[in-house]
């Protein structure tokens, strides 16, 4: 009995607040206990106001560069630290474990503005400076996603037969190596994208005031209007739902072995 009351008070702890703006969002009005009406009028305010469309359409663009800059980065690296057997490439591979936790948003976010606000690159304040933001914090775990992905398979192998059968480094790299890594590199891609959609605390440091991501917008009609922030707040978690369920399918392929890919 003390059992399920513990459980049930650790889901109501858990579930009930994060459900309140998904609740409100779509609640016509809510002073009482219980939300009175349906309404999607606080979801249409996300792309009918100017302010919030911008913010919604800089948030997607800068969560897709954040993935294709992380992609540029990353599967080159991981194939290169896959190949390298030896004990400076076991450190850098037991390093990229541990690497999300060393360095905390605060740190990377003073780090950005103290290396990107001076000429000739004074990139604060602008688009590409929230990307390369997003792209740093993500880094890590993409990294880990594609090198996990590259230790299932036995890469030197496929290579050398693909090599064998007259194929040079790009056409084994298009059509061996990143057909069997795909699914990790696009778990690592879905990670990125739901952190950087949801990403507050760096952005608001390196932003300014003309690169307004969609939670830097919520943060502000948190003070302005409650109910369109709620339907902002209720958009990031279906985002993030969507990417967890992703990564959940595309986990269980990679870690299910080749046999169900």
């Amino acid at each position: 009995m003390i059992r399920r009351l513990l459980v049930i008070f650790l889901i109501l702890y858990i579930i009930v607040p994060l459900l309140m703006p998904i609740i409100f969002s779509f609640s016509v009005f809510w002073q009482d206990i219980l939300p009175q009406g349906f309404t999607l009028r606080w979801y249409a305010a996300i792309v009918t106001r100017p302010r919030n469309f911008s913010a919604l359409l800089s948030s997607l663009i800068v969560a897709t560069g954040a993935v294709l800059l992380n992609f540029i980065i990353c599967v080159p690296a991981a194939y290169a630290l896959n190949r390298l057997e030896t004990p400076a490439g076991r450190m850098l591979r037991s390093l990229s474990n541990v690497l999300p936790l060393i360095f905390p948003p605060v740190i990377i976010g003073t780090a950005l503005v103290q290396a990107f606000s001076r000429p000739p690159l004074a990139l604060t304040g602008s688009l590409p400076m929230v990307i390369i933001a997003h792209a740093l914090i993500g880094f890590p775990f993409m990294f880990r996603n594609t090198l996990a992905s590259f230790r299932t398979i036995d890469e030197r192998t496929l290579s050398e037969a693909a090599a064998s059968l007259g194929a040079n480094l790009w056409q084994r790299l298009r059509y061996v190596i990143v057909p069997n890594v795909f699914p990790g590199i696009l778990a690592g891609a879905l990670l990125v994208f739901a952190m950087s959609i949801g990403e507050f605390e760096v952005t608001s440091m390196v932003a300014g005031f003309t690169a307004q991501t969609l939670p830097l917008q919520l943060f502000q009609q948190i003070r302005n209007d409650m109910r369109i922030a709620s339907a902002i707040s209720a958009f990031l978690v279906y985002v993030s739902v969507l990417c967890f369920l992703g990564m959940t399918y595309l986990g269980g392929r990679i870690h299910g072995g080749p046999e169900q890919r």
